[in-house]
């Protein structure tokens, strides 16, 4: 149940929904007061919401990333976009083998407590297609559509 949870979110993230930017007076006091515990150095936070979880967008050492939490304050996810030269070799060559006639147009890392999971979106002239990391050593087909 967790991992659909977390998939939806996921694909909600990559998929750009109905999500409004939110200033912090409207979030959750237990949001703020988890984000700000557990990620004390992050500047520049953007702050949205929607029905089911607050995502905070932010800088820290370096990195830009993003923190979905819920109303409880629970963090649910961490991601960042990456590089594919950033992925596991085992997935990068799963994707040079099975996906070489595709081009990538987003590649996000999730932490989701203690495991991380892998979307990447790629597309050819005919289909734009998500994929989701089995474990770290392949890809499984989350959504295809057609342009």
């Amino acid at each position: 149940m967790k991992k659909t949870i977390v998939t939806l979110i996921a694909l909600t993230m990559l998929t750009v929904s109905s999500v409004f930017a939110a200033g912090s007076n409207d979030i959750n006091k237990n949001a703020l007061t988890t984000f700000s515990t557990s990620f004390a150095k992050a500047t520049n936070v953007k702050w949205e919401k929607n029905e089911t979880y607050y995502k905070a967008s932010f800088e820290m050492n370096g990195q830009s990333l993003n923190a979905l939490l819920s109303e409880t304050g629970d963090i649910i996810a961490v991601s960042r976009n990456i590089l594919s030269t950033d992925l596991p070799l085992s997935l990068q060559y799963s994707l040079n083998k099975n996906f070489s006639s595709f081009w990538i147009s987003e590649l996000t890392e999730f932490a989701l407590g203690g495991e991380t999971v892998y979307y990447i979106v790629i597309e050819n002239a005919d289909t734009k297609t998500t994929l989701k990391s089995v474990d770290t050593s392949d890809w499984s087909e989350v959504k295809k559509i057609a342009k």
